[in-house]
């Protein structure tokens, strides 16, 4: 089980806080990433004004945190570090991490991501992170821990380097979503994936959604498909800011528009990541009527999910555009209420007569 660490120091007289800052941030980005078990971005540092300097960090488990410490003392990215403390002055704690339902439920969504595909280990990540059931909606995957395996394995055979990182995340109530960058043979193939976890009461993952598309380069803004802002704010503006989503996919984009885009996004900031479209609700705009004069309508035929926390919601629906329809999900960052960044992941509604699964939603 996780471990949370604490270390209570002072400096040796005479040692400047300045060095002592450098040294300890040599320790953060040359030592401690080289660590099995650290959790890569844990770390705070504080100074209390008696000059007492506080440093937390995670660790997977407290086995992790002892091999680490086992060659803290003898390792060169240290020596300046440990140069400047008093270490008759240094104390040292730990305690059991026990994370809350929401991150549990985020712990493994990212896990079975990570360790199932990234990792390569298919069997032991599904049986671990998974429910009673495992309801699958990924095209070509069949449901439950064999359906997983079954497609899985093949797939790391064939892509022997798979490099995977999370992007973004969203936890809302018992739902997850994730936003993922994958590169697979050194660069060969590239794709940015978006995915929808729902779980159970002991948070495992019983259903599961996906839009998968290849991952191009800049757009006409500048932009890339997963670039931009993370942070996640304005945990109390949630729902409304579901509602500014919902209604814009029902309203704004419905087949026969009942409301204008600007009610819903910012007419002063709006960031497009959308592989083709430039800056700015006008652009949109214009594009929109263009595709109406020319019979390739974009709209939204039905919104199936709505997750969101805080400042940040993502959408599933059943988009069609110049008559072909699309699985796709929307992520938008909101400001006082208006959208204003946008990203977005599409894929071809498979054939029926194609599926292995109950489909896409």
């Amino acid at each position: 089980m996780a471990v949370l660490e604490t270390i209570s120091l002072r400096l040796k007289a005479g040692a400047s806080a300045d060095d002592f800052t450098l040294a300890n941030a040599k320790v953060e980005h040359e030592y401690l990433p080289q660590q099995p078990g650290f959790n890569v971005g844990s770390r705070v540092t504080s100074l209390d004004d008696d000059g007492t300097w506080r440093i937390t960090l995670r660790w997977d488990s407290a086995a992790d945190a002892e091999a680490s410490m086992a060659s803290f003392m003898d390792a060169p990215a240290t020596q300046d570090y440990l140069s400047l403390i008093d270490m008759n002055a240094m104390s040292m704690g730990r305690v059991t991490d026990i994370p809350s339902p929401s991150a549990r439920r985020l712990e493994n969504a990212k896990r079975l991501y990570l360790e199932g595909i990234r990792d390569g280990d298919a069997r032991r990540a599904v049986e671990a992170y998974t429910g009673d059931r495992y309801t699958q909606h990924s095209t070509g995957v069949r449901d439950g821990v064999e359906g997983f395996v079954e497609f899985f394995e093949p797939f790391i055979e064939r892509n022997q380097d798979r490099d995977i990182e999370i992007v973004r995340s969203i936890v809302d109530g018992r739902f997850v979503f994730l936003q993922a960058a994958q590169s697979l043979n050194n660069g060969e193939s590239r794709w940015v994936t978006t995915d929808l976890f729902d779980t159970d009461g002991n948070e495992k993952i019983i259903e599961h959604w996906d839009v998968i598309h290849e991952l191009g380069g800049e757009n006409p803004g500048g932009h890339t498909q997963v670039d931009g802002a993370t942070e996640i704010t304005d945990l109390d503006k949630t729902e409304e800011n579901k509602e500014v989503v919902r209604r814009l996919l029902i309203e704004a984009f419905a087949l026969e528009p009942t409301a204008p885009f600007t009610d819903f996004i910012s007419s002063e900031t709006y960031i497009n990541h959308n592989p083709d479209a430039p800056d700015g609700v006008e652009s949109l705009i214009e594009m929109d009527r263009n595709a109406r004069e020319s019979g390739q309508t974009l709209y939204y035929k039905q919104v199936h999910q709505i997750v969101g926390q805080g400042n940040f919601v993502a959408a599933l629906a059943h988009q069609v555009w110049n008559n072909i329809d699309y699985a796709a999900f929307d992520i938008f960052r909101l400001e006082d209420g208006l959208i204003v960044e946008h990203w977005d992941n599409v894929e071809v509604l498979p054939d029926e007569a194609d599926l292995v699964n109950s489909g896409k939603f």
